[in-house]
């Protein structure tokens, strides 16, 4: 892969980890502003707890499409550390078979994030009255990253150490 397209993909990956890391922050402000109000009011604003639930669903997806360029997300890896001993060309090629699985579940879970999308759009939320198909872009934001990444494992090699 050239320089140009690193930095790029480097620009995309830290960008990713960064709204991410973000939305953990509101998350824990928003609950730790929560458990406060509940016990010292009474009551929480429908609007807190709302941010709170989309902020945790933003990080946990944007947090697997990094884990995806990383190759940490969850998977077994016993019978390729068991062909690596064995043949080191099988686990290569049994690792890009995987990578494609993978790459097929996230082109499909983009479609259908785009057809949830589309569906939620004529509804809003309770708490924020906003057309629920914000909180849902997500969707096929996130696997959108994870084909790029899985992608380019396949293409590239791109594992990052």
């Amino acid at each position: 892969m050239n320089s140009m397209a690193r930095i790029i993909i480097d620009l995309v990956d830290k960008g990713l980890r960064a709204i991410a890391a973000l939305c953990l922050v509101i998350l824990t402000v928003l609950v730790v502003f929560q458990v406060i109000s509940r016990y010292g009011w009474g009551s929480v604003p429908l609007m807190t707890e709302e941010t709170a639930r989309y902020a945790m669903i933003w990080m946990a997806l944007l947090a697997a499409a990094v884990g995806v360029r990383d190759a940490a997300h969850i998977r077994i890896d016993f019978v390729p550390t068991l062909l690596e001993a064995v043949a080191p060309k099988a686990r290569r090629i049994l690792e890009v078979l995987l990578d494609v699985i993978s790459l097929t579940v996230f082109l499909t879970l983009i479609w259908f994030g785009v057809d949830t999308m589309m569906f939620a759009a004529g509804q809003t939320s309770d708490g924020m009255q906003i057309p629920l198909s914000y909180p849902y872009s997500i969707l096929p934001i996130s696997f959108f990253f994870a084909s790029v990444f899985a992608l380019l494992r396949i293409v590239a090699g791109d594992v990052r150490p």
